[in-house]
């Protein structure tokens, strides 16, 4: 028997693997296609709003049939960017409309749909069978079902992301792809109303290096994609008014409106119901509730704090009481921040110096579901090396100035009609700009805030200030001379907090805000305190320094102005119907409570109180004061700059910053010239009418400062001068100056021929002839006549020396080295008007490009006044060049020869360009 069982048990053992092996065999026989899928080697499950199966490169997502034709926002931002150009972490893609996805089953596929929001009309209306058969959305991707099971279809998502069709490799320069053999996903997460999906992408290009990054051929960057649903709600729309600034959601209802091509405008806010609707005063139903996450330095938590509870202020003022809410997130605590249910203050580190205030707004009826602020610290870092020098690239953004693409457009006709030799060689840089204006446009979109940028040249500008008006002896111990005053710190944080907060609330800039009270009014503190020293704090406000300590008010506001009141108001005040809005509206031209926005401070606007980063009721008064500031300040730089041991660039810097902050400020005058006051009343709020020109006497006034402040010789200290030592360092991340020296008359021409150029260029000289038919008889007028007569007699002075005498050599010139160059620079400016294009087929793109900036048709009277004004210049040179008591010196007389030359050249030349409409 036991031989018989040992004889057995191996044909059991094998009876036994052999039924094993069949049942395994069965088993995987027996799973799902689903399964397969979904538990392949490597995948990972996560369950939320869907369920989602990845793995490293792939993501399949299981779609139940509740998940088809309904809404979703879909929303892209750069996570971890380069810290270059628009690809910044934090930053919002394609901000501007918010975009609603669908899905929709199709056969054997799930087609993805954005869904076009901007046209409807009423239901069961014969316009909204029309615009059925108008508009329809766009499909943008058609996803295979790979199996259907589980009440749902499982669909393989992972092209939509694993794609470049966001743009951002293209921001990063001609040539970039997206790399999908290295790119996988850095983090995929589900919640029960969003899903937040994160892709390291990679981006290969050549011929552009970052200093960020090792090598271009492997750009990493975090993109993020948040998708959530479209929540019910009891939000009704509100309408919006012109002259209250909200950010809108607009459409077209073919049901409503026809006098205006159907648009229907609603502002952006909050759901804001009281709790209590009888009560004065309630808590919301649902409070605005801020997290601040631990990221914020402690010490900085409190201000952020305050700024943020600053808000209730007007809340309470219609009726809400704690309408805001801060929580700030300990270490210990779970949530996620990407969570939609949860609105963040994230405080980031990109090398950047931007804050923004992104919202997620409902595109059919403009309610803002959340929002996240993204604040970036190193605005607070001031002393920087791109202070160094001023190009014409850094003149333009200091002034507020960017070339439109229509300057491209234009540049690109001529260079094809008039100079198709060098085509090749002209175009290039220009395609560049293009793709640097495209780039821009995906960083901002419409609704832009610049205001950290501006606030880091503010906060040098303001360090180098009082850094100058201290007295060296009375250092304290320890103290750092460059650092600020711990005042100043606090006031510029919070007033920062309560602008993005501002922006998360609907509100969009307000740039008149800035000249509501004097100067004088602005040096007291106590009632800074009390309503502020702007009238919003949704405008660009400068730094507040007084000329000495006695006089000086607060730094930055610290609290809520008027307009930010009557702004919350209208949007938020509970129960208020189409008959109280308009009466709330109609109060815009109150005192404080004027309202003007971006698309208002361009130079192709005429407000000349309407600025950023200016301050006061008068700005004329203001460039004065900076003027007068920073020029008493720059002989102390040298010693307050710098210690024993320490390099001179601190020095350079400090000059730089007064520098700039003297030119700066100068734009702020030229824009009196031509200008035209602009009101946003409706008839009946005011006998204002929309539009009145800018007094005669005032025009005048800023010419006279300019006059004296720009265009005569400045004069800077030889010692100075010597002492502006840059950075000696090259490497990575610095830069690479062409001189070590200062080239001061490079940089005085560089900033006189933004100012020149403005008030010389096609728009000033058609608003200035424009309005000289829009004054009443009985008023003064500035005349285009009087405004080139005032030029050419300010400028070229010194030619009119038919009886003057003397002897002059080089180091006494009849005609100094700055106004030699300023001369220059408006003899180009006149020649130019005279031929009505390019001065010569030769000028250089950045010339051109810069005039160009400045461009609008030129009137036939400017160009004919120009031409004898040519003639009355030449006449001039000759009386002064055979003057025989005049002994001038070698540059002077080859100043003049060369100038009557160039001008003789164009009265006598039959040369002519083509203009380009």
């Amino acid at each position: 028997m036991i031989s018989a069982r040992r004889h057995m048990l191996p044909m059991l053992i094998a009876a036994t693997c052999l039924l094993g092996s069949y049942s395994t065999v069965h088993a995987e026989e027996a799973k799902s296609k689903f399964e397969t899928l979904t538990t392949a080697k490597g995948m990972k499950h996560v369950s939320g709003m869907w369920d989602i199966y990845y793995s490293e490169e792939k993501m399949l997502v299981h779609l139940k049939s509740t998940h088809l034709n309904k809404d979703y926002l879909f929303l892209t931002s750069i996570a971890r960017g380069i810290s270059e150009g628009a690809v910044l972490g934090g930053m919002s893609w394609g901000f501007g409309d918010d975009v609603l996805w669908s899905f929709k089953k199709v056969g054997e596929k799930i087609h993805v749909l954005r869904r076009n929001v901007r046209f409807k009309a009423d239901p069961k209306t014969p316009e909204a069978e029309a615009v059925k058969l108008a508009y329809s959305d766009s499909v943008l991707y058609a996803l295979p079902i790979l199996e259907t099971e589980k009440g749902g279809d499982l669909v393989d998502m992972s092209k939509i992301f694993m794609s470049d069709d966001q743009g951002i490799g293209r921001s990063l320069g001609a040539g970039f792809r997206f790399a999908s053999d290295r790119s996988t996903w850095s983090s995929i997460k589900a919640f029960p109303h969003n899903v937040e999906l994160q892709v390291a992408a990679v981006y290969s290009g050549i011929g552009r290096e970052f200093d960020t990054v090792p090598d271009a051929r492997g750009v990493q960057i975090n993109v993020h994609y948040s998708i959530s649903e479209l929540p019910k709600s009891s939000y009704k729309p509100r309408v919006a008014d012109d002259r209250v600034g909200y950010f809108l959601t607009v459409h077209k209802n073919f049901s409503k409106n026809p006098e205006e091509r159907h648009f229907v405008r609603y502002i952006n806010r909050w759901n804001l119901e009281k709790e209590a609707p009888d009560a004065k005063r309630s808590l919301p139903k649902k409070p605005i509730v801020f997290h601040m996450e631990k990221t914020i330095p402690k010490h900085l938590r409190p201000i952020v704090r305050g700024g943020i509870l600053e808000w209730n202020k007007a809340f309470e003022k219609i009726g809400f009481d704690s309408a805001i809410q801060v929580v700030q997130q300990s270490e210990d605590e779970t949530w996620d921040p990407e969570d939609v249910r949860y609105n963040t203050f994230r405080w980031i580190t990109a090398e950047a110096g931007f804050a923004m205030g992104p919202s997620r707004v409902n595109p059919l009826t403009g309610e803002i579901l959340d929002a996240d602020i993204i604040f970036d610290a190193s605005f607070l870092r001031y002393w920087q090396m791109r202070y160094e020098l001023f190009s014409a690239e850094s003149a333009r953004e200091l002034m507020g100035r960017n070339l439109p693409p229509s300057v491209v457009n234009r540049w690109n006709q001529r260079q094809e009609t008039i100079l198709p030799n060098n085509l090749a060689v002209k175009l290039e840089p220009l395609r560049q700009y293009q793709e640097s204006l495209s780039s821009h446009s995906h960083e901002m979109g419409n609704h832009s805030c610049y205001y950290c940028n501006g606030m880091q040249q503010q906060m040098g500008f303001a360090a180098a200030v009082l850094m100058a008006q201290e007295d060296k002896d009375k250092d304290k111990e320890g103290e750092k001379k460059d650092e600020l005053p711990e005042e100043f710190l606090e006031q510029a944080l919070k007033e920062v907090v309560m602008h993005e907060v501002g922006h998360t609330l609907g509100l969009r800039h307000n740039f008149k805000a800035s000249s509501w009270k004097t100067l004088e009014e602005l040096s007291n503190k106590e009632a800074g305190h009390e309503n502020g020293i702007v009238a919003s704090v949704m405008d660009y406000a400068p730094a507040n320094i007084a000329p000495d300590k006695e006089s000086q008010g607060l730094y930055y506001t610290t609290t809520l102005g008027p307009y930010d009141e009557w702004a919350i108001e209208y949007g938020y005040k509970v129960d208020a119907d189409d008959k109280e809005l308009p009466k709330i509206a109609a109060r815009g031209h109150e005192e404080g409570l004027e309202y003007a926005t971006d698309e208002d401070t361009t130079y192709y606007n005429s407000d000349p109180l309407t600025n950023r980063f200016d301050l006061g009721k008068d700005p004329l008064q203001y460039v004065t004061r900076q003027m007068k500031l920073t020029s008493d300040l720059i002989p102390k730089v040298i010693e307050r700059a710098s210690e024993d041991g320490e390099s001179y660039q601190r020095v350079r810097t400090a000059f730089n910053m007064l520098f700039s902050e003297y030119w700066r400020s100068a734009i702020f005058a030229a824009r009196y010239v031509g200008g035209i006051y602009v009101h946003r009343d409706h008839k009946g709020d005011s006998e204002r009418p929309p539009f009145k020109v800018v007094e005669a006497e005032k025009q005048r006034e800023a010419m006279a400062l300019l006059m004296e402040s720009v265009f005569d010789s400045p004069t800077y200290d030889s010692k100075v001068l010597n002492y502006l030592g840059p950075s000696r360092w090259r490497h990575w991340g610095t830069n690479d100056l062409n001189r070590l020296d200062y080239p001061i008359h490079d940089q005085v021409a560089v900033m006189q021929k933004q100012i020149l150029m403005h008030l010389l260029g096609g728009l000033t000289l058609s608003r200035l002839y424009e309005n000289e038919t829009k004054v009443a008889p009985e008023e003064a007028i500035y005349s285009v006549s009087e405004h080139l007569q005032l030029m050419v007699d300010g400028i070229f002075s010194e030619w009119k020396a038919a009886e003057a005498e003397g002897e002059f050599n080089i180091r006494a010139p009849y005609i100094d080295s700055f106004r030699r160059n300023i001369q220059r620079q408006t003899l180009k400016e006149l020649i130019y008007l005279v031929n009505q294009g390019l001065e010569t087929p030769d000028e250089t793109l950045s010339d051109f490009m810069e005039r160009l900036s400045f461009a609008s048709e030129v009137p036939e009277e400017a160009r004919t006044l120009a031409r004898i004004h040519l003639q009355k210049l030449d006449e001039q040179i000759t009386a002064t060049l055979g003057n025989d008591k005049l002994k001038l010196d070698d540059y002077s007389r080859a100043h003049l020869q060369d100038s009557q030359l160039r001008i003789r050249q164009v009265l006598n030349s039959t040369f002519t360009i083509p203009s380009v409409n």
